[in-house]
Order: C-alpha cells, then sequence, then structure tokens
C-alpha cells in the first residue's frame, strides 16, 4: 500500500474548495475538513508543533472574525417561532450571552470536540431537550422551596410521560461570529505505571466557541390546557437557571451564561405586532383589488386632494368612461374619501372673497360633472 487516500470527498480531496459566505457553516465545518496528514501510510491530525495545529487552522476557517448564517433567513426562523410561541399562548424571551457559548461539545468530529449546528440555519444552537435538561436540574436542586415532585413531573414530564410544557430550540436572531478557544488538560494519557501528575505538559485542544454578546431567542410553549401560574413557574426557572448557571457546555468554568434582553424581546414583539399589522393590511389590500370600487379607493390611498380632483376632471370632464360601471365604481370611490363635503366648502375658503368665489364655481361645475356622469344624484 503505497497511496493513502484521505477522508475526504474526492473533488475536495483533489482541489481546494473555499466556503462561501451564504453557505450552511455546519457542513462545511464537519464535511470538509481538509487539514489531514498522511503519516506511516495512515492520516492523521495530531501535531507537536502548536504553531502549525491542523486542527486550529481548521477552526480558523470559521473564527476568522466573520459571521456565520443568514441574516434574512435567521430573522424569517425567528419570527415563526416567536409567532408559534404567541399563537399557543406560551412565552418567548431573548438572552444574550455575557461570556463564550459552546454547544455540541460531545459530538465526534476530526478536530477532536464537535460542535452543535442548526440543521437548516447553518448556525450554533442549543436544543429543547437541552433547554429541558437545564430547567430540570434547576427546578430539582437550586429552587427555594422545592416544587413538589407531582408538579415538576406535570410541568416538566417524566420517564414514559411528556410534560405539559414544551420547550423550542434556542435560536440565534442575527448571524453569529465565533471564536477559537483552547483548553490545555495536564494529565491526559496516563496509565498505572505512569500516573497523573503537575510535572507532566500540558496538551493544547482548540475548540469552536460563540462569541459573547450573541441573543438566542428561547420559547416555551403549553402541550395542554395549564394555569397562567404554571407557565409562569417555568419561565422563571428557566430564566434563573440560564443566569445563574448557564447553558451548554463548559458551564462550570464560566461558559454559557446569559442575560434576560429586555430591549431585544421588546424589539421582537413589536416586529410580531407591525407584520401582523401589515398581513391585514395586505389582505385588504387583496380583497379591495378584486372589484373596481376596491381598486380605486387603493389608487386614492396614495394620492393628494389635487390628484384626485385632477383624475376627476380628466375621467368625466375631458375622458368620460366608456362602461357605465367603471364610472359607478369611480364615483363611489371618490365619495368614499370623504372629499366632496370639503370641496363643497370651498376647501375652507371664504365665499365672499374673489378666490372664494371662483373655487365654489369649480367644484359646483366639478360636482355637476360627477353627477351628469353617474346618471344619479348621489353627490347632493
Amino acid at each position: 500500500m503505497t497511496d493513502v487516500s484521505v477522508p475526504l470527498y474526492k473533488t475536495a480531496a483533489e482541489q481546494s474548495v473555499e466556503r462561501e459566505s451564504s453557505g450552511h457553516a455546519g457542513l462545511w465545518f464537519d464535511k470538509f475538513c481538509n487539514q489531514w496528514r498522511v503519516s506511516d501510510l495512515s492520516w492523521t491530525m495530531s501535531s507537536k508543533d502548536d504553531k502549525d495545529n491542523p486542527k486550529l487552522k481548521w477552526i480558523k476557517t470559521l473564527a476568522n472574525g466573520s459571521s456565520v448564517g443568514t441574516r434574512e433567513q435567521i430573522e424569517e426562523c425567528a419570527l415563526r417561532h416567536a409567532r408559534l410561541v404567541e399563537k399557543r399562548r406560551g412565552r418567548f424571551t431573548v438572552f444574550t450571552t455575557e461570556s463564550r457559548f459552546v454547544t455540541g461539545l460531545g459530538r465526534s468530529h476530526p478536530v477532536e470536540n464537535g460542535f452543535a449546528w442548526h440543521p437548516t440555519l447553518g448556525t450554533p444552537y442549543l436544543p429543547g431537550s437541552s433547554v429541558k435538561g437545564l430547567v430540570r436540574s434547576w427546578a430539582k436542586m437550586a429552587t427555594e422551596p422545592r416544587p413538589d415532585k407531582k408538579i415538576l413531573k406535570c410541568l416538566l414530564g417524566d420517564v414514559g410521560k411528556a410534560g405539559a410544557i414544551c420547550f423550542l430550540d434556542a435560536i440565534p436572531i442575527a448571524p453569529v461570529r465565533l471564536e477559537a478557544d483552547v483548553m490545555t488538560p495536564h494529565y491526559a494519557g496516563w496509565s498505572e505505571d505512569d500516573p497523573p501528575g503537575d510535572w507532566r505538559s500540558p496538551s493544547p485542544i482548540p475548540f469552536l466557541t460563540t462569541a459573547a454578546e450573541t441573543p438566542f431567542l428561547f420559547g416555551i410553549i403549553p402541550c395542554r390546557a395549564i394555569v397562567e401560574d404554571d407557565l409562569k413557574r417555568v419561565f422563571n426557572w428557566l430564566r434563573d437557571s440560564l443566569v445563574f448557571t448557564g447553558g451548554g457546555a463548559k458551564t462550570a468554568i464560566g461558559y454559557g451564561r446569559f442575560h434576560h434582553d429586555e430591549e431585544q424581546t421588546s424589539h421582537w414583539t413589536q416586529r410580531l405586532k407591525d407584520e401582523d399589522r401589515q398581513r391585514r393590511e395586505d389582505q385588504t389590500r387583496q380583497e379591495a383589488m378584486k372589484s373596481p370600487e376596491g381598486r380605486w379607493r387603493l389608487k386614492f390611498d396614495r394620492l393628494s386632494e389635487a390628484e384626485i380632483l385632477d383624475l376627476v376632471r380628466i375621467h368625466l370632464e375631458k375622458e368620460p368612461f366608456e362602461d357605465p360601471r367603471e364610472c359607478t365604481a369611480f364615483v363611489q370611490a371618490v365619495l368614499s374619501t370623504g372629499l366632496v363635503e370639503h370641496w363643497r366648502r370651498g376647501n375652507a375658503r371664504d365665499p365672499r372673497t374673489k378666490v372664494g368665489k371662483k373655487k365654489l364655481r369649480e367644484r359646483a361645475r366639478l360636482l355637476g360633472s360627477v353627477r351628469t356622469e353617474n346618471g344619479a344624484d348621489s353627490l347632493q
């Protein structure tokens, strides 16, 4: 055996492949590691030279100062999560990391420490199951007074039984900046004949982390009817556990600390309201477009009084409608603007002045044209 193939896709092994900024960072990190080295007819990523560490090199392809994830996709997903929580009468909120956040270290990976990637967004995330485990541990060990076991089982479930509260995945609300970190265990590779000790040299192991000040959206929803106090209780457990113990891996040494970001939570609550209002306006517009009168009304909404007046002159004096139904729809749309009475009053001009008398004559002639074309006295 003279040739050793590296564990990489043939195309990527034969030529250098660059990661696209809009591509899925998780797939790139997990599947296209090209830092393998061939030694003794086998491939490896170990190195005695810290300055030329292949694992660190691969980590820095993502921890290079840029962000991962596409903003439009992330925000769309976050809004869907928030809307789902709102429709199911749950609670969502934003927590922002105060320290580096690590997730999925136990996953298998060529650099020795894995990373948990959202399957569609290509960003770090905290699975709902991990959030639930964190809350359960906090509720059982750190809350005062301790919750009753029956209440705990009812809300968070038990072996073979689902709880009343569902925990959604915690996802970022913006593209995420990643950073390289390193752990240096001193006691690796020991045996009974060679026990661990402080005289051993540290073994630097690089790993990927999420930078501090990264906001994540957390959400909980009731799976069945529960009282509001129970939902609030679980939310408080979630908040306290993230603040005091942290989420993800290596929390015992300070990773994964969060704080409740009320400003961002208010911002996303308002965005939901704005999107709902925009959706209602779009539905109203679509309904209006189904009728000629509705189409004219939508057009008038974008015009000033003077522009509407010009349209009336054009369509009812210079270029009358050929279709009587279109004329009727146009006149009804004019009536719906509420400007007719305004025109009758001469636009608040004193009718005793020369300008006022001219405006009144002009509007009287205009209104007369509308009545003539419409064939009705609806403007009397």
